[in-house]
């Protein structure tokens, strides 16, 4: 019977000697000592970096060129349309450049493409549609790297195409009018990892720059919601891009946005990457998974409190129902897991129930269950099948696919999270092609899911010092993740099963006369021991209840204390 790997505690060294002032507690030296912030230096240039941001966007490859074009557009009143990706990051890109120039008096036509009818990537019909309308020029937003032949056919028909992305380019690089993406041969821009939201912010700064006129404070709402959603590190640029976005949301004037609070119960005082992560985003991505992305374009740029209602009432209920939908999948998924007996390297499930809406979340919950890279594929027509793949930090999924190029309709995506569409009569060879490849360059049998610890701690180190300079570390997301803490020998007591279907663990947790309240999401199936003793990895979470701002811990996991 296949089972979930077992999880693997990797705890920092740290060091002997704490290298800061006794401002610095303990708990936190340990923390940063594990992330190689190991000197005060170090330490004030995380915090504080000493260059002005945002960074120079003429910096970025193909700015100059975009700038003079959206000159030319801006000055002449053209229409220009803005076509965007289906996710988060696709969405609110799109929405920052369409509010960019729309205040400046630039008519503009938002166009996503729909996830199943369309799939990802600028194509022939949009151009078409683009182009009817009246559009003569084209700004991509998170895509257009692949997109050789939809720009020649854009300049066929005479529209030009400005490219904002930041995938890795392919070899062969559409002829656009410009190209804005620091993963370009030569780029001298001083940080790479913007995502599509962070490249669009670029280009309104640019723009606004260039005419002497300060940016909309506005866009930095956007930009942070796209830059948390797409997981890049948030770091330099991304770190603040998401610290003054916090800001700005936490008072934002967005009736779309304020409505889907209330749906989301968020305090706003309380607003954090990670309320975005597990709150807001599923939400705003949950339209392009169950119907279509323009319903999240239009909760965010709606000035109607009556419509803002009616959008946030509709995105509830689609990602309502993208949870039950997911659910019902991943159970599928696992069932056929658990017939392989023997686990692969690589896992392949596929089944009528794994629509194209959800497959990228079951590829990801069976990735995190059994550290495999794994792929859901789901079912188009009688003929084709789309997948979403996700993977381990061990295994490049993008290279893997690159070989079996000649099996695809098309394929795209990182190292981490990939996809393709494929004739359902390739995919037999496609798995025999897919195990004859992996053995040889990744030993997956072995590995286990790994949670890295930054430092070991007594429960009466958490004090309100530490607590407070966990809040200045802040935000939080790839790259600079929360901290995480292992206390050992814990006594549980008050032991509940909570959630819709008693699937959450929530216990108090006591060392000494040191207390808390922990929080274990969707681990109900592990608390399967009587022990009153164990051992916890976790981290600190925040929330409010009843206006009352509480700390707790959120396990991440956790075993018997050894005797």
């Amino acid at each position: 019977m296949t089972t979930q790997s077992e999880t693997e505690w990797d705890l920092s060294p740290g060091a002997s000697a704490s290298p800061f002032d006794q401002r610095v507690p303990q708990a936190i030296a340990r923390v940063l000592v594990a992330r190689g912030v190991d000197s005060p230096e170090k330490l004030r240039l995380f915090l504080e970096p000493p260059h002005r941001l945002p960074h120079d966007p003429q910096r970025l490859p193909g700015m100059d060129s975009a700038l003079q074009r959206l000159y030319h557009a801006v000055e002449r009143q053209e229409k220009v349309g803005i076509f965007g990706d289906f996710d988060v990051d696709g969405v609110t890109g799109t929405a920052i450049i369409a509010e960019g120039l729309s205040a400046l008096g630039v008519p503009v036509q938002p166009y996503l493409p729909h996830r199943l009818d369309e799939g990802h990537g600028l194509s022939d019909e949009a151009v078409s549609h683009l182009t009817q309308g009246g559009v003569t020029l084209i700004i991509t937003v998170d895509c257009g790297m692949s997109s050789v032949s939809e720009v020649a056919r854009a300049r066929q028909v005479h529209c030009d195409v400005i490219i904002t992305d930041h995938h890795a380019p392919p070899d062969t690089v559409p002829q656009a009018t410009a190209t804005i993406n620091p993963q370009m041969p030569g780029n001298t821009y001083p940080f790479i990892d913007l995502c599509g939201a962070g490249l669009a912010f670029k280009l309104m700064q640019g723009i606004y720059e260039y005419y002497g006129q300060p940016w909309p404070r506005s866009l930095l709402e956007l930009a942070a919601l796209g830059t948390i959603a797409d997981l890049v590190p948030l770091l330099d640029e991304n770190r603040f891009l998401v610290q003054e976005g916090l800001k700005e949301l936490a008072r934002t004037q967005r009736p779309g946005l304020r409505a889907l609070y209330r749906r989301a119960s968020i305090q706003t005082r309380s607003l954090t990457s990670e309320t975005i992560s597990y709150q807001l985003a599923p939400r705003l991505n949950a339209p392009g998974r169950m119907g279509h992305s323009m319903t999240s374009y239009r909760l965010l740029t709606s000035d109607s409190p009556a419509e803002a209602e009616s959008l946030a009432d509709e995105i509830e209920a689609m990602n309502q129902e993208r949870r039950s939908l997911t659910e019902e999948a991943v159970a599928i998924g696992m069932a056929q897991i658990e017939e392989y007996g023997t686990l692969p390297p690589l896992l392949m499930v596929e089944d009528p129930s794994i629509t194209p809406g959800v497959a990228g979340l079951v590829a990801g919950r069976l990735a995190e269950t059994f550290h495999r890279p794994s792929v859901a594929m789901a079912y188009v027509d009688a003929e084709r099948v789309t997948a979403s793949a996700r993977s381990v930090p061990e295994f490049n999924l993008i290279e893997c696919f690159a070989a079996c190029e000649d099996l695809f309709v098309k394929y795209g995506g990182h190292s981490q999270a990939a996809g393709f569409t494929i004739l359902r009569q390739k995919i037999p060879e496609l798995r025999n092609r897919l195990s004859a490849m992996l053995p040889g360059s990744f030993v997956v049998q072995q590995a286990h899911p790994v949670i890295k610890v930054d430092a070991e701690v007594d429960l009466r180190e958490l004090t309100p010092d530490v607590l407070r300079w966990i809040e200045d570390l802040e935000p939080f997301g790839k790259g600079n993740t929360q901290p995480v803490f292992l206390t050992r020998g814990l006594r549980v007591t008050g032991v509940q099963y909570i959630g819709r279907q008693g699937q959450h663990v929530k216990f108090r947790a006591r060392q000494g006369k040191s207390e808390w309240t922990v929080l274990a999401f969707n681990q109900a199936n592990k608390w399967s021991y009587t022990a009153t003793d164990i051992d916890l990895v976790y981290t600190v979470m925040a929330d409010f209840w009843n206006g009352e701002r509480r700390l707790n811990l959120r396990a991440l996991d956790f075993r018997p204390s050894s005797p």
